[in-house]
């Protein structure tokens, strides 16, 4: 029993070893959104974006989400294990009432991977959040196609059925369906929606983004909100 728990012990250091070290190599993107925080905070009690770089890249955020204070701390080229590293520095030290999440495509860059991985990630994030801000709304956008992983276009989806099973049992948690908005006529990504490398996008791509988020977000902040006073 004893060298049992003596292994557990040892795979959970391990596992929070990996983490950590991983998570180093954002600590410069980490670094630089807290110097701007001394000369520029943003506002406490707010909508936090946080992910990976299609969030990261919504240059338009701000303005496309307005009136609703949004502002933005994704990483990009992060998986979930790296926003789970960033929590304590870059997302409960904010106190959001909201946050909302993007993480999941980088996971399952490869078909090799099982959908169970952004799946338990964000479970885990969300468990790191509440051990500090229990009562934090999370909004989940769902992991978008691109021409550039197609062939990853199973595992998403069946992750994102997975995340919105999820967020369906929870009411402090809320899925957005932002990928088929992505897909044309055709059952394929939308060329317009993504840049050269195909698999950031176009500011197409944000607008029918925003399409699907703000009323939704809007909803989630009037709820967040309410349940304050």
């Amino acid at each position: 029993m004893l060298r049992f728990l003596l292994t557990i012990l040892v795979l959970c250091a391990t596992l929070t070893a990996s983490i950590a070290a991983d998570g180093n190599k954002f600590q410069k993107e980490w670094d630089t959104y807290l110097e701007q925080d001394k000369t520029s905070p943003p506002p406490s009690e707010a909508i936090l974006c946080t992910g990976s770089s299609s969030v990261r890249m919504w240059t338009t955020l701000k303005t496309d989400l307005a009136p609703l204070p949004v502002f933005n701390r994704a990483f990009g080229g992060s998986t979930t294990k790296d926003t789970i590293a960033a929590v304590p520095l870059i997302v409960t030290p904010y106190k959001p009432k909201v946050i909302m999440y993007y993480c999941g495509d980088n996971d399952l860059g490869s078909p090799k991977v099982s959908p169970d991985v952004p799946v338990e990630g964000f479970r885990s994030f969300v468990a790191a959040v509440r051990k500090d801000l229990p009562n934090v709304r999370f909004v989940y956008l769902a992991i978008k196609p691109s021409i550039k992983r197609i062939e990853c276009l199973p595992n998403q989806k069946l992750a994102n059925a997975a995340i919105a099973e999820l967020c369906a049992k929870d009411p402090m948690m809320t899925f957005i369906d932002v990928a088929s908005v992505l897909m044309g006529p055709d059952g394929q990504p939308d060329p317009a929606c993504y840049i050269k490398d195909n698999l950031h996008m176009t500011p197409e791509g944000y607008k029918r983004w925003t399409a699907v988020v703000k009323p939704v977000l809007e909803k989630v902040w009037a709820e967040a909100n309410a349940k304050m006073k």
